[in-house]
């Protein structure tokens, strides 16, 4: 029996809720935002590391996606483009919105500079960095990593990229901005804020690192009717930090 409510479960939040946990509702919601609040849900947007899906759930059209491994659950909206970040195949100004959300942690720091570059060059009207930030966020990452191996008894990549190249700091991600914005000759205004109580989240991250399937799927789409209420808990120590860069006309300042 407890193995059909498994298959059920999971069949229904796959109909309804597809694509969707609570982190990843979470870590979209500003970028959500940002774009529909500018007048830029129709633009042209391409998305950095997007995996599989990217922000597809949330925008359902067509949206390019660059990455290197599009592994996972399918989206009929993104158009994939292999490539890495540091590189982009795009030319310069080729879209009005690009987004990189929980990226950068995964780049190894010596390319994050020109990633971020990357990403600033080929778009026109408004870049969307979001991103781990500093040492208590890296810390928990470190005890999320030791959980994971001791209840799977294998490495998780992405915990293991987290810890071993390092979060980056607010300061140092400011710095990428603006540093590529002066190479690029680019004009922009840049503002942060933060996103995810570092409390909230490792009461999300705990509950879902569980052998118990039944669990793993009431947090994945049980959560979900919370989102009101975890999108205010952006307050305290937090996890990431947005970084909203809007560009403007040369002959403009910030």
């Amino acid at each position: 029996m407890n193995s059909i409510v498994k298959m059920n479960l999971k069949k229904i939040s796959d109909k309804y809720l597809w694509g969707q946990h609570p982190e990843a509702a979470l870590r979209y919601s500003p970028v959500v935002k940002e774009i529909r609040n500018r007048g830029l849900s129709s633009s042209k947007i391409i998305e950095i590391g997007s995996g599989s899906l990217g922000i597809t759930p949330y925008f359902k059209k067509r949206i390019v996606g660059l990455d290197i491994d599009f592994s996972g659950p399918k989206s009929k909206y993104l158009h994939k483009i292999k490539s890495e970040a540091k590189k982009i195949p795009f030319s310069n100004n080729s879209y009005d919105v690009s987004i990189s959300v929980d990226v950068l942690e995964h780049i190894p720091p010596k390319n994050r500079m020109q990633s971020v570059s990357e990403q600033l060059r080929v778009t026109k009207k408004l870049s969307i960095i979001v991103v781990p930030c500093g040492q208590s966020s890296e810390a928990q990452d470190i005890l999320l990593r030791k959980k994971w191996n001791k209840i799977f008894k294998e490495k998780n990549q992405f915990f293991e990229e987290h810890v071993n190249f390092g979060l980056p700091t607010k300061e140092e991600v400011t710095n990428y901005i603006e540093d590529s914005l002066d190479k690029l000759d680019k004009k922009a205004k840049i503002t942060n804020y933060p996103n995810l109580n570092l409390l909230v989240r490792s009461f999300l991250m705990n509950t879902w690192i569980t052998n118990n399937k039944f669990f793993y799927y009431l947090y994945l789409k049980g959560y979900l009717v919370f989102l009101p209420i975890l999108k205010k808990c952006n307050f305290g120590k937090t996890y990431r930090q947005v970084f909203v860069i809007k560009f403007l006309p040369r002959n403009n300042t910030p």
